[in-house]
């Protein structure tokens, strides 16, 4: 949690429960509560407003559940966080709640002792239950998320034999005078990106970056973990990078990258378009609205 502006927006019912919530955040200086509300329609709105980084959600909620909320702020603004804190232990909730894309899942009474634990990793990337839902409960949370990913919108099992995507790298590439540039899609079983398309790599460097998650040491990884783009200028001088990582990048004669997370129509994550340079500094700054309509003509035809 580096950094001193993560946006926390919080939704809950009851006045003295978010008094608790602000006081407890409020002690983390890296956090500021943004605002909150009570209602859930209220809830969908404000965030699309505000786009906080980290929501933390209530289900019992009047006007829409938090469950629904959850669905609606996931279509609405994907790169958003949320964390469930609700009194409810019902095993089937918790499931659903982090069906719908949740990082988190804690049972208010519990919150004293697992509140920031679970913000740090929700934050982080990382999933976080209460310890009370038990280490079968959690796997079985788990495996059922999962499958569903697996079998209903896992984009790397779904889109990998496209031919559309070498070309659409092709087109990217040249249109930010790019020497390389892969592009990878989002295995959501497996929570990586996996390279489907190349252009201009050796083995090195694609036996390296085959596939990345949100703990590597690189750019998509970074941005995988955001979920928002991530330039770096110089891959010498940006500590981004691990020692190993950065020795494959300049091996590969690679100075500077941009890696752009691509979304459906749906907010779902499909993958990353990474260009590299030669050259420090990456693409010009002009060129940033161009590659967005490109990436969003193209995930739309994609997905039909």
């Amino acid at each position: 949690m580096e950094g001193s502006a993560i946006q926390v927006f919080l939704v809950d019912d009851y006045e003295p429960w978010r008094q608790y919530l602000v006081t407890r955040l409020s002690s983390q200086p890296e956090l500021r509560v943004i605002g909150g509300v009570s209602d859930g329609l209220e809830a969908v709105e404000k965030v699309c407003e505000l786009r906080p980084d980290l929501i933390i959600l209530d289900i019992g909620l009047p006007g829409l559940n938090g469950i629904d909320v959850a669905r609606r702020i996931r279509e609405q603004n994907p790169k958003s966080k949320i964390l469930f804190v609700s009194e409810n232990c019902s095993l089937d909730v918790a499931a659903e709640a982090l069906s719908t894309g949740a990082g988190g899942y804690v049972i208010k009474s519990d919150a004293a002792s697992e509140l920031l634990s679970a913000v740090r990793a929700v934050l982080d990337g990382k999933r976080f239950v209460s310890a009370r839902l038990s280490p079968h409960v959690v796997n079985s949370i788990t495996e059922d998320s999962d499958r569903s990913q697996q079998t209903d919108s896992n984009p790397y099992l779904t889109f990998r034999e496209n031919v559309v995507i070498s070309e659409f790298l092709r087109a990217i590439i040249d249109a930010t005078a790019a020497d390389c540039g892969t592009f990878q899609l989002y295995d959501s079983r497996n929570r990586v990106l996996r390279i489907v398309a190349h252009h201009g790599f050796e083995p090195e460097f694609l036996d390296y970056f085959d596939t990345v998650g949100c703990d590597h040491n690189c750019v998509c990884s970074k941005a995988l973990s955001d979920r928002s783009r991530c330039v770096v200028n110089d891959v010498i001088t940006d500590p981004l990078f691990s020692k190993d990582s950065r020795g494959v990048l300049l091996r590969a004669n690679v100075r500077s990258i941009q890696s752009t997370p691509l979304y459906a129509p749906s907010g779902e994550l499909l993958g990353m378009l990474s260009t590299h340079y030669s050259r420090p500094g990456g693409p010009a700054l002009e060129i940033w609205k161009h590659i967005d309509d490109l990436a969003a003509s193209f995930t739309s035809t994609m997905t039909g």
